[in-house]
């Protein structure tokens, strides 16, 4: 029986001990989370072909040689390719063109039209001289006021010349300042493929087809021309422009 109550308490006592040995480890692992400090460690971080002193660069620069002597060789076709491509489009644009102009002889619709558009053009052109010349000799009569004649005549031929100038160069000022804000407008917003693809199509339309347009509307085929023109670079500067509001461009 004693030997029984020893075991038992030399038992008890060294399940208190383990139980103020447990109690310390987890005081200790508390203290140890509550005050523990993080230290940065610089690592340092490999960069890609980072010159060393102690590496071998010749793998890297024979992958390097390689990779340029490829990349110039792809760059050598395409250019090539492009070219190509280039000149083959411009070569069909050509053929669809002269076919086109070839049709347009031979078709009497188009080439009546055609005459009458351009005589009409002459004949308004002659009218504009005609107006300028008329406009240059009223500026002239001025100098007839003057008594002495050899004055007068001299007066009256340089105000001639000086009224005929001064209009028909206002005039061609004019149309040359409004041939540069049209031809601006074009080419920033129907300078491209697509213009070419349209106006080819459309002479091709007007000169296959005239006889046939002619029997619906009653106009010149020019005149028919030009207003699909209009309309269709119309259209490209509304669209363009609904575009740049939207910050497509």
């Amino acid at each position: 029986m004693q030997s029984e109550k020893e075991k038992r308490k030399r038992a008890d006592s060294t399940i208190k001990e383990c139980q103020d040995k447990l109690r310390q480890a987890e005081r200790e692992k508390e203290y140890a989370l509550t005050h523990q400090k993080k230290v940065e460690i610089p690592v340092e971080k490999p960069v890609l072909y980072e010159r060393c002193r102690n590496c071998d660069r010749r793998a890297h620069q024979r992958a390097k040689k390689r990779y340029d002597h490829q990349r110039n060789g792809l760059e050598k076709k395409y250019k090539a390719k492009d070219v190509g491509f280039d000149v083959m489009l411009v070569v069909l644009w050509w053929y669809a063109i002269v076919a086109t102009v070839f049709a347009a002889i031979r078709s009497k619709a188009a080439k009546s039209d055609f005459i009458i558009f351009m005589g009409t053009i002459w004949k308004m052109i002659c009218w504009f001289g005609k107006w300028i010349v008329m406009a240059g000799q009223y500026v002239a009569h001025i100098g007839d006021r003057i008594p002495n004649e050899m004055a007068a005549v001299t007066v009256h031929w340089l105000l001639l010349i000086i009224g005929v100038a001064g209009f028909a160069g206002g005039t061609g000022t004019f149309l040359v300042i409004i041939g540069k804000k049209v031809i601006k407008m074009y080419q920033e917003n129907c300078w491209d493929v697509v213009s070419i693809a349209v106006v080819v199509t459309s002479v091709a339309m007007v000169v296959y087809f005239g006889d046939w347009i002619k029997d619906v509307i009653r106009l010149n085929l020019m005149v028919i021309l030009l207003l699909v023109q209009a309309v269709y670079v119309r259209i490209r500067v509304y669209v363009r422009g609904c575009k740049r509001a939207r910050g497509y461009y």
